[in-house]
């Protein structure tokens, strides 16, 4: 699942990004209001953590323009003000939850699993097994038996999201913007290097799994059989 997460302060928004990587999601983020309208608007998040206090377009903004485009996605404002009235305005805005600086990550985390379920999102996995291999997201440790390699932070991305839709086929744009997200250019052969990169990693682990292309489609992760997980 992907995360958005706009917050100008760095100091605030790196151990945030990072807390919520080791929890097992894809994080984007924006400094800005602008860029995070930008971003929210691709529809590509499950959910959205807000800063109200933000340059170019405070958060309200955001969030009542989002709400006015057809955006679904649960937001939790983040606030560093005591007034209730922003709070308040905010959960008119359209808001899920809010949350007032100073926090605790492990409460934010929670609100975030909250506001996801009441969505209908599952939460992030501890390990993903399908076809034979075992994948921890948190630490992108891929094994098959006793045999273990740690894939980059990209090749994790497009393996969740073959592993959550295992033996169907995963439209390419989905598999993507898993892995890249809305804001980076995704171009077939950035994939497909990525792809094959996957494909190398699951023989090496000796896996009875193979990626396979559907041509004008995407991709899909299936079993090899008595094959040895080459295309």
């Amino acid at each position: 699942m992907r995360i958005l997460l706009v917050e100008d302060a760095r100091l605030v928004a790196e151990p945030l990004a990072h807390a919520l990587a080791r929890a097992g999601y894809a994080v984007d983020t924006a400094r800005d209001g602008v860029r995070g309208l930008e971003l929210a608007g691709s529809g590509a998040y499950d959910a959205v953590i807000l800063d109200i206090m933000l340059p170019g377009l405070d958060g309200l903004s955001v969030l009542a323009r989002m709400r006015r485009a057809g955006s679904d996605a649960p937001v939790i404002l983040l606030t560093a003000r005591g007034d209730v009235r922003d709070r308040v305005r905010g959960l008119d805005a359209g808001a899920d939850d809010y949350l007032a600086k100073p926090f605790h990550v492990e409460e934010l985390l929670a609100r975030v699993r909250a506001v996801l379920r009441r969505r209908g999102a599952p939460d992030p996995v501890d390990r993903l097994e399908a076809l034979g291999v075992s994948y921890i997201p948190a630490s992108r440790e891929l094994s098959c038996g006793a045999e273990t390699v740690e894939l980059t932070p990209k090749e994790g991305l497009v393996l969740e999201a073959l592993l959550r839709r295992a033996g169907r086929t995963v439209p390419r744009g989905a598999v993507a913007r898993a892995a890249w997200g809305p804001g980076e250019d995704a171009s077939d052969a950035r994939l497909e290097v990525q792809v094959s990169l996957l494909r190398g990693k699951l023989r090496a682990v000796g896996a009875p799994a193979r990626v396979r292309a559907v041509r004008g489609i995407g991709y899909l992760i299936e079993g090899t059989g008595d094959e040895d997980g080459k295309r």
